[in-house]
């Protein structure tokens, strides 16, 4: 017989509760069971916890850190009170008469306006200063004289409406300082991008002109050719100046005109009237019939625009040396004698209307025939030159600086006795003008003296790039003509 012992009520277990735990057990027992791959996945799939926060419990090292701070601080304060307090005490003691120390209490407004970015640090520590007058004049002098804590209310008032206006005018002259560095800046991007489109376009006009106008041959049939071509300044619009010289069947022709306005339009006509020129020069027997077809081409392609071209068209016969001119509205040409310096301008009775134009004048009286000497040189020209202005603004005077430079050449010449020391102090000459305009080749040779000296003359009058470009074409002569005749001046016909 089994005997079973009998346990107290509160010990012996509920049914609920045991399957309860039974059922617990059996979950842990599966869970412990279960493969670890899934729960690793899980885990990583699970969102990261947020890190927890700083704990600002008094056992926090930042916590004590900052406390330390202050404590450092107060210490300091303390220290710097303690001193002040002895060092006060000890002046009562030494000076006899007591300390007037109130007026210090202006001190600090007046400092705390120095760098102030706003009004409101100096009106702070204003008012502050004019509360602690208030209080050390109510404690120190309650019925008595009050000049001297009336005088520290009046000090502390005019330090800080002084520190206020400092501040307030400081940051407008700050504010108007960093307005002025910005529109500078500004205003500089500006100007450098303007500059440099302009430099584009001049630099692109420029190279069109160039390949409008061909380089010169240096002589044909004995009779020497020279030309010098000034660019006008970066900031003004390249202009329309042409010239050629043709050996055509009817003798060496050469032109030079000048187009109406600037820019590119006017290289752009330039460059169809030279074209026209090369073709009609070698077709046409006279230069009046030459300027009528050129005339006629112009207004057939530019008539609606009403362009129109000054020009100055010459004829050498290199057999004798028979200069035949005529003139549509250009500037006369200028004959040099190089024996004796001496300058005729060559005016034709009446010019002809420009081309372009023609048709609405007379052009009967606008040609003329001139017999060229030996050594003679013909001076062709672009307005240019004439309208550059000095620094007074007045004209270039090119007859009679012709007429100085080519009598000073003359001279040169007469004295030197020999042609071989003639010609080296004449290149001499001419390499010091040319180094003297700036430009290279300028000089070189002794039949370009004349042409180099003239530059260099008109660059020294100007005195800085000039205002239109201008152009130089300088014809000289042989030493002797094979078919000599003699030398006259006449009208030609058109």
């Amino acid at each position: 017989m089994r005997i079973t012992p009998k346990l107290p009520q509160k010990l012996v277990p509920k049914p609920g509760r045991t399957v309860a735990r039974a059922r617990r057990i059996r979950r842990a027992r599966a869970v412990a069971r279960a493969p670890k791959a899934p729960q690793a996945s899980k885990a990583a799939k699970a969102p990261e916890a947020p890190a927890p926060k700083a704990s600002s419990a008094p056992g926090d090292p930042r916590v004590r850190a900052s406390f330390r701070r202050w404590r450092d601080r107060w210490l300091d304060l303390i220290i710097a009170a303690a001193a002040i307090a002895v060092l006060v005490v000890c002046l009562d003691r030494i000076w006899t008469a007591p300390l007037l120390l109130d007026p210090l209490l202006a001190v600090p407004p007046a400092l705390a306006g120095i760098g102030a970015a706003t009004i409101w640090r100096p009106l702070a520590y204003g008012a502050a200063a004019e509360v602690a007058a208030a209080i050390v004049a109510g404690v120190t002098a309650p019925g008595g004289a009050r000049e001297l804590p009336e005088a520290t209310l009046a000090a502390v008032a005019v330090s800080t409406v002084v520190s206020v206006l400092g501040a307030a005018l400081g940051r407008r002259a700050l504010t108007a300082r960093l307005t002025d560095s910005l529109t500078a800046s500004l205003q500089a991007s500006i100007d450098s991008s303007t500059r440099q489109q302009l430099a584009n376009a001049v630099s692109v006009a420029e190279v069109a002109q160039r390949a409008v106008l061909r380089p010169l041959p240096e002589a044909v049939d004995n009779i020497r050719f020279g030309v010098v071509y000034l660019a006008a300044a970066a900031d003004a619009k390249v202009g329309g100046d042409l010239y050629d010289v043709a050996k055509t069947p009817h003798g060496i022709r050469v032109i030079i005109g000048d187009v109406r306005g600037k820019g590119l339009g006017a290289v752009e006509v330039a460059a169809d009237v030279l074209g026209m020129y090369r073709e009609i020069a070698y077709e046409v027997h006279t230069l009046g019939e030459l300027a009528r077809r050129l005339d006629a081409g112009l207004a057939r392609r530019y008539g609606a625009h009403e362009e129109f071209v000054t020009a100055l068209l010459a004829e050498i016969d290199p057999g004798n040396g028979r200069l035949t001119l005529f003139n549509c509205g250009h500037p006369p040409a200028m004959l040099v004698n190089t024996s004796t310096g001496d300058v005729r301008v060559l005016e034709v009775p009446a010019n002809a209307p420009p081309l372009g134009l023609i048709t609405l004048g007379d052009s009967s009286g606008a040609g003329m025939v001139v017999d060229l000497r030996p050594n003679d040189q013909l001076l062709l020209y672009t307005d240019g030159v004439t309208e550059a202005r000095d620094a007074d603004r007045a004209f270039y005077p090119l007859q009679e600086r012709l007429a100085k430079l080519a009598s000073a050449i003359a001279a040169d010449a007469a004295g030197a006795g020999d042609a071989g020391a003639s010609g080296a102090a004449r290149t001499s000459r001419a390499a010091r003008a040319g180094r003297a305009s700036g430009a290279p080749g300028a000089a070189g040779k002794a039949d370009d003296d004349l042409l180099a000296l003239l530059r260099a003359d008109l660059l020294r009058h100007v005195g800085a790039p000039l205002d239109d470009d201008a152009a130089l074409l300088l014809v000289r002569a042989p030493a002797a003509w094979p078919r000599p005749h003699r030398a006259g001046l006449r009208a030609a016909s058109g």
